[in-house]
């Protein structure tokens, strides 16, 4: 696994983010028009609220979010994707959709399949 993760800091590296950002990004662009608050962040991802923070800042250093503090709650902030994010939406989803192909094309149909069967095992585990 320790390969996959270095492929993909590699591939996101010239986008100025992390494969932890560049999916944080995509599910902020997929989300964003429910009022996406930095909680709803936490929970998806199942990170601490500090850890959330520190990669938020990062993308919004780097111009691809903005955090608007919420007229009726002013200690929540909303999270955008910038236009600069949004044009870099579609390569990262294809960098992560390139590196699942990559993982499994060495298996056949019957590993897939039992693959998937065994990550779902593991992920009802947790």
């Amino acid at each position: 696994m320790f390969k996959v993760r270095e492929k993909l800091t590699n591939r996101t590296k010239e986008l100025e983010v992390n494969p932890q950002q560049g999916r944080m990004i995509s599910y902020i662009a997929q989300h964003q028009d429910q009022g996406i608050i930095q909680k709803d962040l936490a929970d998806a991802f199942n990170r601490r609220g500090a850890s959330i923070t520190s990669m938020l800042q990062g993308l919004e250093k780097n111009g691809y979010i903005e955090r608007k503090i919420q007229a009726d709650n002013e200690r929540q902030k909303q999270i955008f994707v910038l236009e600069k994010g949004k044009a870099i939406v579609d390569q990262i989803n294809e960098m992560f959709s390139s590196a699942e192909v990559e993982l499994i094309e060495c298996l056949t149909e019957e590993e897939k399949a039992e693959f998937l069967r065994l990550l779902k095992k593991i992920d009802s585990n947790l």
